[in-house]
């Protein structure tokens, strides 16, 4: 007898879900930010010859487990909007966080990425002067600008969920 079990939508438990995701998406963000990065900017490989293709596998790599993250946590949002999960407010802002949230995942990983890595191989004024080229300045400034959106809207996000876990 064969016997397959049918996964439907009642039977995933939304709020974990989402509340799971964006805890781990938000604590890889940090992470990544503030021990990653600097950890290999005081190791002095920023400076090596091959951390320009590293660095963009790395990134590439978490840029999609964040578009990955950001589906679960918009589908969720979705799932519970209908299901009149969240407060007042929760409900009439979650799906638009949501959608920021995966906006920035998309320009992280389409946009940024590409970008900052196109400008990384760009070495020589790199390593000559030991600073930063002055054109990947506005990019790395844009970058942290929409990760401070994203800790922000992820938090507010991750607070509604709880909230809303524990009235039901």
């Amino acid at each position: 007898m064969n016997r397959t079990a049918k996964l439907t939508v009642a039977m995933v438990d939304w709020p974990l879900l989402v509340m799971g995701s964006l805890a781990m998406w938000l604590t890889g963000s940090l992470v990544m930010d503030l021990l990653v990065v600097p950890s290999l900017s005081a190791a002095g490989m920023m400076a090596e010859p091959g951390f320009i293709s590293a660095g963009h596998l790395l990134f590439s790599v978490f840029n999609h487990l964040e578009l990955l993250f950001a589906g679960l946590v918009l589908s969720g949002c979705f799932l519970l909007h209908q299901q009149r999960f969240f407060s007042v407010s929760g409900q009439r802002f979650s799906r638009i966080l949501a959608v920021v949230l995966l906006a920035i995942a998309i320009v992280y990983t389409y946009i940024l990425t590409p970008a900052i890595t196109d400008l990384g191989f760009d070495m020589a004024s790199f390593t000559s002067t030991g600073e930063m080229p002055a054109a990947m300045m506005p990019l790395h400034w844009l970058y942290w600008g929409l990760e401070l959106v994203k800790l922000a809207v992820g938090l507010t996000l991750l607070r509604w969920s709880y909230k809303g876990a524990v009235r039901h």
